[in-house]
């Protein structure tokens, strides 16, 4: 049987420890994880190994995908999409009950589709193809004349993009952003006094991308 590296979270002041191996949660007090870990390791038969991403999306109810595609929607991408939002805002935002949200939240955070904390929620690549949303980044080139370089960089720098940087060369702002985004950054970039040109570099194909 494939496994994975046995890997554990221990909480502050508690006796056990949660511990993935292959795709297997168990918890187990520490006195006994060694043990334990062999034990799963010689003896766990083949058929209990299950693809956990189909399992997970068998589970999800319609509410709860419809909270994953807003969360998708509200993110922003690093090496996740981040959704800067709390879960009183996103209840509010969904018309539904805390304790609603926290069966469907529970749900996505087991599916390991989201990762929650404070003031924020995650979602994971799993997530992202969970929910058929598609990171598709544009790396946008502005140039600025340089009479009005100091205005156009405090103006540039509130626009809402990913990562927006100061560049040496033939232009001097590189922007990095979403498809989805780049008609409206485009408006707000050329109401700036002083922009001279735009470029853009629209990807078409991932070729490789940071690990998880």
């Amino acid at each position: 049987m494939d496994t994975e590296t046995a890997t554990g979270q221990r909480k502050p002041g508690s006796q056990y420890i949660h511990v993935k191996l292959a795709y297997y949660v168990v918890r187990v007090p520490l006195t006994d994880l060694r043990p334990t870990i062999d034990s799963l390791q010689e003896n766990a038969p083949q058929e209990t190994v299950v693809d956990r991403y189909a399992l997970a999306l068998e589970r999800l109810t319609k509410k709860t995908m419809k909270i994953l595609h807003f969360l998708c929607e509200s993110g922003s991408p690093t090496t996740v999409l981040t959704a800067n939002i709390t879960q009183p805002d996103l209840a509010r935002k969904l018309h539904v009950t805390r304790q609603a949200l926290s069966v469907h939240i529970s749900r996505l955070v087991e599916a390991e589709f989201i990762q929650v904390g404070r003031g924020f929620i995650n979602v994971t690549e799993n997530g992202l193809k969970a929910s058929g949303y598609h990171h598709s980044p544009v790396i946008l080139i502005v140039r600025v004349a340089p009479q009005n370089h100091r205005d156009a960089y405090e103006r540039i720098r509130r626009i809402h993009a990913s990562e927006i940087f100061r560049v040496a060369g033939d232009a001097d702002f590189a922007l990095l952003l979403e498809h989805r985004d780049l008609d409206k950054v485009l408006q707000d970039l050329y109401a700036i006094p002083g922009v001279l040109e735009t470029r853009s570099l629209i990807a078409t194909e991932i070729v490789r991308q940071p690990p998880q």
